[in-house]
């Protein structure tokens, strides 16, 4: 009987690791999803290398300086526009300041 208690005190002690392990591994897994960023092509946002009126990319709260924008896809100008525009508030602050100082 000591021998079959033995046997059921270790299979008892092996699934808790492995509950443990698999659980941990869940756990990673949820904690740091993949970094992958779905982007819209430049012709479904209408993208223009040239600005509309006074909305340009490198105002735009999406552009990452020098030539790139988190929503769209490719080389981005920042002089261009998209129908995704969406004003920089520090940027616009900036614009009105220089202005105002020159």
């Amino acid at each position: 009987m000591t021998q079959s208690a033995d046997q059921l005190a270790r299979r008892s002690l092996l699934r808790r690791i492995l509950g443990i392990a698999g659980a941990s591994a869940l756990f990673y897994a949820v904690s740091y999803p993949a970094a992958a960023v779905i982007k819209i092509s430049q012709k479904a946002v209408a993208y223009q290398d040239h600005p509309e009126g006074d909305k340009r990319c490198d105002k735009c709260i999406q552009f990452q300086p020098p030539n790139a924008c988190k929503m769209v896809d490719g080389s981005i100008s920042p002089n261009g526009y998209c129908r995704l525009f969406a004003l920089n508030r520090q940027s616009a602050g900036r614009s009105k300041t220089v202005g105002a100082a020159v």
